[in-house]
C-alpha cells in the first residue's frame, strides 16, 4: 500500500490549538503508550489490523528525521488500530535496517501485535519531540487513514516522533480519527 506524503509537519507550538477538538488534543499530547491508552478506551475490544508490512523507502522528511539516506531500504508498517470494528487510529512505522539487526530483529515479525507494547516495554526507550500535521478530507492520506473516507468531511490530526531503543531509531506516525473525540 503506497503511503503518500502527508501535509506539512510542524511543532505543537506552531499549531492553532484552539481549532483542535480538546479530546483529540489530549491524544496528540499524550506521552505514554498509545496502545495502553486505547486498551483503556475500549477494554477487551482493542485490535491491530495490518494494512501493509513491506520493504520500501522512506519519504524525504522521514529519512531526514531518522538521519538515513532517502534511498535506504526500511521496513514500512501501516496499521489501523481498532476498538471493536471502529477505526480509531491509522499508524505508520518506518524502521531502518540497522534497527532490525540484533535483538530487535523481531520487529519485522509483529504481525497483528501492537508495536507500542514492544517499544514501551523497553527500559531504554527514548522519544523525540513530537511533530503534528492535519489531514484534510479528500487527500490520499486522509483516505488511507479513514479506510476510504469513513470519517467524512472532518480533518484528522496526526503526530509523529522518533523513538530510540538501545540507541536504535524508528519513526512512528499516528493519525487520530474523529471517533476518539467523544
Amino acid at each position: 500500500m503506497k503511503h503518500p506524503q502527508s501535509t506539512r509537519w510542524f511543532t505543537p507550538s506552531q499549531a492553532l490549538i484552539r481549532q483542535i477538538d480538546p479530546d483529540i488534543l489530549s491524544w496528540l499530547n499524550d506521552e505514554g503508550s498509545l496502545t495502553q491508552r486505547l486498551k483503556a478506551f475500549c477494554p477487551q475490544q482493542f485490535s491491530v489490523d495490518v494494512l501493509a508490512e513491506e520493504w520500501g523507502k522512506p519519504d524525504h522528511s522521514e529519512a531526514t528525521l531518522l538521519d538515513i539516506p532517502a534511498s535506504q531500504k526500511v521496513l514500512l508498517r501501516q496499521v489501523h488500530l481498532k476498538c471493536g470494528q471502529q477505526l480509531c487510529v491509522y499508524a505508520r512505522s518506518v524502521i531502518p535496517l540497522s534497527t532490525l539487526r540484533g535483538k530487535h530483529h523481531r520487529l519485522q515479525y509483529l504481525k497483528n501485535k501492537p508495536l507500542g507494547e514492544y517499544l514501551f516495554a523497553n527500559p531504554t526507550l527514548k522519544r523525540s519531540k513530537v511533530e503534528w500535521t492535519e489531514l484534510t478530507p479528500g487527500s490520499r492520506l486522509h483516505k488511507i487513514a479513514t479506510a476510504e473516507g469513513s470519517a467524512g468531511s472532518e480533518s484528522i490530526w496526526g503526530r509523529r516522533s522518533r523513538f530510540q531503543i538501545d540507541g536504535k531509531s524508528l519513526l512512528v506516525s499516528e493519525f487520530f480519527l474523529p471517533v476518539l473525540a467523544s
